[in-house]
């Protein structure tokens, strides 16, 4: 399939030059290579894999990585760029009888494959197109928390965020088309993306941004999404009752859970007759999220002032909406669907170019695990005996990065947010659950990074 997209892309490529022979041909590099490494200070993750303790308490973590592009402009309008990286980490330690044992996990990405058009029709309007792998960020003041709009499940409802990850950096792409239009302090963009972050995969979904710039100071945004549209094979997407282990076992799933694809609602008990009326509510991985965000900046009411750097003081927020439709049982309240977040840069006075704090408030009753929808493509959430959900409603980190001597980034993190890490080497699965599930919990990381 990936060989396949690339060849279609390549001859694209080759059929946008052809009006602009004549042109010379602008080529351009880029590229980074980067090392980091941290730490689970705190973490109550106490789920069982295979009797196996699956606790990521005290464990350090690494990983290091190299991307490299290149950027072609064919004429003023037609340009297209190509690039891939590999990135190795390893399993965060969680068994101690494979403690002293190495298990490099490395991968390979694309990270741009993509043909794009721009057209300028006047000095305040703008058309453009993208086509195959493309990177798309419409908040970009979020360093962690936020992004709800393109990232993690509607059901089960499962925010996604971590140091630097993929989503929050150059290589947060996604694959499929966009067209997008600017008139003045107004943008939209109209997008159609294929699934390849979460199974079952190349499902597309079709969703629109939209975002208004008032002057220096202010900027409001709002999205909508609608998540797997268009699914791929809709037995998958939407499974009914008999999807129980249709890809694997995920060890974490109690082996007598018998709300596999379907909720069982209990509707009355007669206590006498030892008996139980319930209905059986099927539903789909499919919804759709919604987003509305804001942005300010008050130092466009400050005048000239040295004092501070340019993303000092900046205030922004987000908030989403996991699913606008209702199921019993589970998403039976859509407040607790909505998750809120608000960030601020703190002033650094030009000693880092970003020091941010974000906080997040989200009151899921549901566990924050999707397991069951990586092994088994369910929409229902996973229940884990004695474990208290709201305990992880309040997340937060404090951000920093710095760049030196115009190639060098050093960036680091605290913070108690929705970090998931690769389980004990000897199970090969990935911990679905959050590493963060009370206030007790956090994370530091470090990371240095050169690129030109």
């Amino acid at each position: 399939m990936r060989m396949k997209t690339e060849s279609l892309l390549i001859a694209l490529l080759a059929l946008a030059g052809l009006g602009a022979a004549q042109d010379s041909l602008d080529i351009k590099y880029k590229g980074a290579a980067w090392l980091q490494f941290g730490r689970i200070q705190h973490s109550t993750d106490s789920l069982v894999n295979g009797g196996n303790p699956n606790n990521m308490n005290g464990n350090w973590i690494q990983a290091a990585g190299v991307q490299i592009s290149t950027v072609a402009r064919f004429s003023p309008q037609w340009e297209g760029a190509m690039g891939m990286g590999a990135l190795q980490t390893h399993n965060a330690r969680g068994d101690v009888s494979v403690a002293n044992n190495w298990y490099p996990y490395w991968v390979t990405f694309v990270s741009e494959a993509r043909v794009t058009y721009s057209n300028p029709i006047t000095e305040t309007q703008k058309v453009s197109l993208n086509l195959g792998f493309f990177p798309y960020n419409y908040n970009p003041d979020v360093k962690d928390l936020g992004l709800y709009l393109l990232r993690g499940y509607v059901y089960p409802g499962t925010p996604i965020s971590g140091f630097e990850a993929r989503h929050t950096t150059a290589a947060a792409n996604i694959f499929g088309a966009m067209a997008g239009y600017s008139v003045g302090g107004f943008k939209n963009d109209l997008l159609l993306i294929s699934e390849t972050d979460n199974r079952p995969y190349f499902d597309m979904s079709l969703a629109d941004v939209a975002s208004m710039k008032f002057g220096p100071a202010f900027e409001l945004g709002a999205g909508v999404n609608f998540y797997r549209a268009l699914p791929r094979n809709a037995k998958n997407t939407s499974p009914g009752k008999d999807c129980k282990n249709v890809v694997s076992g995920y060890t974490q799933i109690d082996p007598g859970d018998n709300q596999v694809c379907y909720i069982i609602d209990t509707l009355s008990v007669d206590i006498a007759a030892n008996t139980a009326v319930t209905d059986t509510i099927l539903g789909s991985l499919a919804g759709t999220k919604l987003m509305g965000r804001f942005r300010f900046d008050p130092k466009a009411f400050m005048g000239d002032n040295d004092l501070f750097g340019k993303q000092d003081l900046v205030v922004y927020g987000e908030v989403g909406v996991l699913g606008t439709k209702d199921y019993r049982k589970y998403y039976d309240d859509i407040k607790r669907r909505i998750p809120v977040m608000m960030g601020l840069n703190l002033p650094a006075f030009g000693r880092l170019d970003k020091f941010a704090l974000e906080v997040e408030y989200y009151a899921s009753k549901n566990m924050s695990d999707y397991g069951k929808a990586e092994a088994d493509y369910s929409w229902v959430p996973r229940v884990a005996p004695g474990v208290d959900n709201a305990k992880d409603d309040l997340k937060w980190s404090l951000y920093f990065s710095r760049v030196m001597m115009g190639h060098f980034r050093l960036s680091g993190q605290v913070a108690n947010d929705h970090l998931r890490m690769f389980g004990p080497p000897d199970i090969g699965f990935t911990s679905y659950a959050e590493t963060s599930t009370t206030l007790k919990d956090w994370y530091w990381m470090l990371k240095t990074t050169y690129f030109f």
